[in-house]
């Protein structure tokens, strides 16, 4: 559902000190701590742009001249509408964050913290079970024993469906409450009533709705959400998303999967701090694949030399061309965690694959015909420079005709054949560093062609569904 639009604003409580997080160092004010590459206000908004809300308003308060430049070039650079609206009473609780919107808003509307991380289906959730009803909705998450910080949690007890109360350091709950809400304009003057009452907290104006009836719970058990309160819960929001990462991309092959993940993460997790594009990344990735194509050339150039040194240029060139596998999964990890994936980045991440298969195959044809001077290698070569691009070819085609991806289930039985980029590039490792780079040109005419043919029937039966 990601990216199909809510058609309701999101309101984004940014007003507070967060003295927590801070540990008393008045650094930066929170919404623009940042987290793997993206401020907290930043990623909030980015988040919600996946879940298709494209109007926010954005309440501010402490520090409010050190965040209102960051919205205006966030604004800016995403195209996106954000409105900010000034809280001064916000030291009165975040409630007053809340009623200081209500002048902008005359409907339903989405309200959402700007220092929890979530997966954009929790709003998808909340606005799925709007059946239009005057009530306002809160997102609970019934994993308790799960929370990283239970004792700051805000708990709630539940009715059915119905809230019958909430607060911290509630007794006997029977979830938490996430954070995340779809409240209809009826929740203003619950906020002034509680406030009134020497609350200015949202908790409170929610118990005077619950004592109405006037809020409901959407269980969103099993979506990823994560609160940042503290140094600790910043750290541990950091691993959860590098974590998530490991299975954002369904179709990854075993080699990404179990090896080149693991290298990849630790990579994104230093380079996502810094400015660097995806795209930058996937010329990074490409020079490591040519140098290690131009190394399997030079093996050929000095084959009259001692094996040694063949022995380790071969070695060499099967080294780059696995840390270059390495690095075509670091861009597209980076694209994934700071919301820059682009047609044109996923384009040129697929030419330049293409250029360094190639090469790195007619290297080794190379190495190979000029060690044993046999000319059918370079027939069995020919048949691997012609068969390695059909698998993402084919992939291209059939997302193009289908407006779908193919999936690995979809290739029933094949999709235990070795043939994916990520494992045809650890076989030219392993045939470098074992100089045996005759046995994976053999390998690489054989699998790819043999998948290509028999993936005609799968093909036509993935295509009736």
């Amino acid at each position: 559902m990601t990216g199909e639009s809510t058609k309701l604003p999101a309101v984004i409580l940014a007003a507070g000190e967060g003295l927590r997080l801070q540990n008393g160092a008045n650094d930066k004010p929170k919404p623009l701590a940042s987290l793997l590459g993206l401020n907290l206000l930043e990623r909030s908004i980015l988040t919600g742009c996946q879940a298709g809300i494209d109007e926010f308003i954005v309440v501010v308060g402490y520090r409010k001249d050190e965040l209102i430049p960051q919205i205006d070039e966030l604004r800016e650079k995403c195209g996106l509408s954000i409105k900010v609206v000034e809280n001064p009473n916000w030291q009165a609780g975040n409630g007053t964050s809340v009623a200081a919107c209500a002048p902008h808003l005359s409907g339903p509307f989405l309200l959402l913290m700007c220092d929890h991380l979530f997966e954009p289906e929790i709003l998808h959730d909340l606005v799925a079970a709007d059946d239009g009803s005057d009530v306002c909705l809160l997102g609970v998450d019934r994993r308790i024993g799960d929370l990283f910080d239970p004792d700051d949690a805000t708990m709630v007890r539940l009715e059915g469906a119905a809230i019958t109360a909430i607060g911290k350091g509630l007794e006997s709950p029977d979830a938490v409450d996430t954070g995340f809400f779809l409240c209809r304009p009826l929740l203003f003057p619950a906020l002034e009533k509680s406030r009134r009452t020497g609350d200015g907290s949202l908790s409170g104006g929610i118990r005077q709705l619950s004592g109405n009836g006037e809020i409901r719970a959407v269980d969103v058990s099993g979506r990823f959400w994560h609160d940042i309160d503290t140094p600790k819960a910043f750290e541990v929001g950091v691993d959860c998303l590098l974590e998530r990462l490991k299975t954002a991309k369904r179709i990854d092959g075993p080699i990404s999967r179990h090896i080149n993940r693991f290298f990849s993460i630790k990579i994104t997790r230093r380079l996502a701090r810094y400015a660097i594009s995806p795209n930058q990344i996937s010329v990074v990735s490409t020079l490591f694949g040519l140098l290690g194509a131009g190394c399997f050339f030079g093996a050929g150039v000095i084959a009259s030399w001692h094996s040694l040194w063949i022995w380790g240029l071969m070695g060499l060139a099967g080294l780059l061309i696995q840390i270059s596998s390495i690095f075509d999964g670091v861009d597209g990890e980076i694209a994934r965690l700071k919301y820059q994936t682009s047609p044109y980045g996923a384009y040129l991440d697929y030419m330049l694959d293409r250029y360094v298969d190639g090469l790195t195959v007619m290297g080794m044809v190379y190495a190979s015909y000029m060690l044993s001077g046999s000319f059918i290698i370079v027939l069995v070569g020919f048949m691997a420079v012609f068969g390695l691009p059909l698998s993402s070819i084919h992939r291209a085609k059939f997302l193009a005709e289908t407006k779908r991806n193919y999936l690995s289930e979809d290739d029933g039985p094949l999709r235990y054949l070795p043939y994916s980029r990520d494992v045809r590039l650890f076989a030219v490792f392993l045939g470098g560093i074992l100089n045996k780079v005759d046995l994976t040109i053999y390998f690489l005419a054989l699998v790819p062609n043999l998948v290509a043919l028999l993936r005609f029937h799968a093909v036509k039966k993935a295509m009736a569904k």
